[in-house]
């Protein structure tokens, strides 16, 4: 009998063990994938400060263009006003876009885009966009190993029971995603 005991206490033991190993790498990979966020997050809230400066250099030059900035502005406020880091991350990509089509509609107006102002501005955008695709590399590979390691079996049986969930990822736009070609001008 005593040995039956002692069996059973030895399976529940390593039963408990496996759990808490389990859990505690769960731990590391969401500890991984806030890490990795937050050293994105500080080049992002550098980004979305630069805004109000792009926004008033190129206002006075495309005057007709109001849905564009406020679609920007709508951006930076809404990665200013965002809560976690999922927030964070929409909002983010919004203002990929919008930056995106902010940069692409200003090539239409030669005289803004050879001012001195809009060409440091763009040169220092250009340098955080850098900043930015470098630092989501490294974000975006720990929110694939922490997403793969909550789904793997029987990793996933400690996920569900303390409620992880899956993380979004920094994603690029489909218009980003298209090869344009190189063009002259």
């Amino acid at each position: 009998m005593t040995i039956t005991l002692i069996i059973v206490a030895v399976l529940l033991l390593l039963a408990v063990g496996w759990g808490i190993s389990i859990y505690n790498r769960l731990i590391n990979a969401r500890n991984q994938v806030i890490n990795q966020f937050a050293n994105i997050d500080v080049v992002l809230k550098q980004r979305a400060d630069q805004i109000p400066q792009l926004v008033t250099i190129t206002e006075k030059a495309m005057e007709h263009e109001k849905s564009l900035f406020i679609s920007l502005s709508d951006a930076r406020q809404s990665y200013f006003s965002a809560q976690n880091m999922a927030d964070k991350i929409t909002a983010s990509n919004e203002m990929n876009r919008a930056l995106g089509n902010l940069i692409a509609i200003a090539e239409n107006y030669p005289t803004l885009i050879s001012g001195e102002q809009f060409t440091q501005l763009q040169l220092a955008l250009s340098d955080v966009e850098n900043k930015i695709a470098q630092r989501r590399e490294s974000f975006n590979d720990a929110t694939t190993e922490y997403n793969t390691t909550i789904q793997m079996f029987p990793d996933n049986l400690i996920a569900n029971a303390f409620r992880f969930t899956q993380l979004p990822l920094l994603d690029i736009s489909e218009d980003d995603k298209k090869y344009h070609g190189i063009q002259f001008k």
